[in-house]
């Protein structure tokens, strides 16, 4: 397309061409070099143009160095977000290193990238990712990482579908475990409603809440307050298969489980048997049987350790278990104001009062 006197005469660098790329926009008119001159025998020589070197932009030539320099997609911002980074990174240094044992370091760089995010910006989600990442250090102590939001969902699918490297992961979380340090082990059910995960089922409390969930089972080290594994079972299994498979797949040797009342310990006795420091814990209800056998209302002592005012007793029981009894002074009082409240309400007499309050455990 053939270019204006206008255009043309406006002052540029020697050996250049004005191209008209017939469409509207500031970048309409290119300024190119001129390029080599290809010699064909038995015609004339044909002038072969160079690269963009600038435009005409209201009148006037604009390199186009220039307009990179203004206006450049690559610019990163000036100022980060540092306190909040740094403290996730002094205390997530050794999570970094067992990464590196196991998966590729961009992917280790990913990886830890987004778990710090996660903590500095809660609820953030794939999209927004990108964003924090390049506002704040984390972007400096883990540069490289793929944050894109297709990126990360790719990541979170190869992680949950290798499990080999997963479980490797977990050793070598549980070698940094200090042998004075208790590991708990816990579960819990979280909603779950998406319909392309198998996991999701209805639980044994679905009446209640009528909606699916998922079952996670988890170890974390008490004293340094951190996780250690932790794997997701379906809604509706049961905890003494979960608990059990949980122990096995990820080799935990020793630690305390912590189950809800009706956890029956003895679907899980081969595992405690093979693993002499795994212990567990689970309450029992109030009516049982094994409180009055062994006068687990006589308390033994003031608990330590604790702010509040606790009282304990422990009883070994017939199997060499241990039961514990605790009494918390001011909850109980609390309890004790709100009964008499109801039975004065329903007018209790003292005498249907007293066998109520003897068969009452406050614990």
């Amino acid at each position: 397309m053939s270019v204006s006197e206008e255009i043309r005469s406006v002052k540029r660098p020697k050996n250049t061409i004005v191209e008209d790329r017939g469409r509207d926009g500031p970048k309409r008119y290119a300024v190119r070099e001129r390029g080599v001159i290809k010699y064909v025998p038995g015609k004339n020589p044909q002038p072969h143009n160079g690269k963009v070197i600038g435009h005409i932009i209201n009148g006037k030539y604009v390199p186009l160095a220039e307009s990179k320099t203004l206006a450049s997609s690559s610019c990163k911002p000036d100022m980060l977000s540092y306190g909040s980074s740094s403290l996730i990174k002094s205390v997530s240094d050794d999570l970094l290193e067992d990464l590196l044992k196991v998966y590729d370091p961009t992917i280790a760089f990913t990886i830890i990238a987004i778990a710090s995010l996660k903590v500095l910006r809660p609820g953030t989600t794939a999209r927004r990712m990108s964003t924090h990442y390049n506002r704040t250090f984390i972007s400096i102590y883990y540069p490289g990482a793929s944050i894109s939001q297709n990126s990360i969902g790719t990541l979170y699918n190869d992680i949950g579908t290798d499990g080999c490297k997963r479980k490797a992961f977990y050793e070598h979380r549980m070698k940094s475990v200090s042998a004075k340090h208790h590991v708990a082990i816990d579960g819990m059910l979280k909603q779950n409603t998406s319909t392309v995960n198998d996991l999701s089922s209805y639980s044994y409390k679905a009446k209640k809440k009528g909606i699916k969930e998922i079952s996670v089972l988890y170890a974390y080290d008490l004293e340094r307050m951190e996780p250690i594994c932790a794997e997701v079972f379906p809604g509706n299994c049961i905890d003494a298969s979960s608990y059990a498979s949980f122990i096995k797949d990820n080799d935990v040797k020793s630690g305390i489980i912590v189950a809800d009342k009706g956890f029956p310990p003895s679907k899980i006795y081969d595992e405690l048997k093979k693993r002499p420091n795994l212990h567990f814990l689970t309450p029992i209800k109030r009516n049982d049987k094994r409180i009055t056998n062994n006068n687990m209302l006589e308390f033994q002592g003031v608990l330590e350790g604790v702010a509040e005012n606790v009282r304990y007793s422990k009883k070994r029981i017939q199997g060499g278990n241990y039961l514990y009894a605790f009494r918390d002074a001011d909850l109980a009082a609390k309890e004790e104001a709100t009964r008499l409240k109801k039975q004065k309400r329903q007018k209790i007499t003292t005498i249907r009062y007293l066998p109520k309050k003897k068969k009452r455990l406050d614990y």
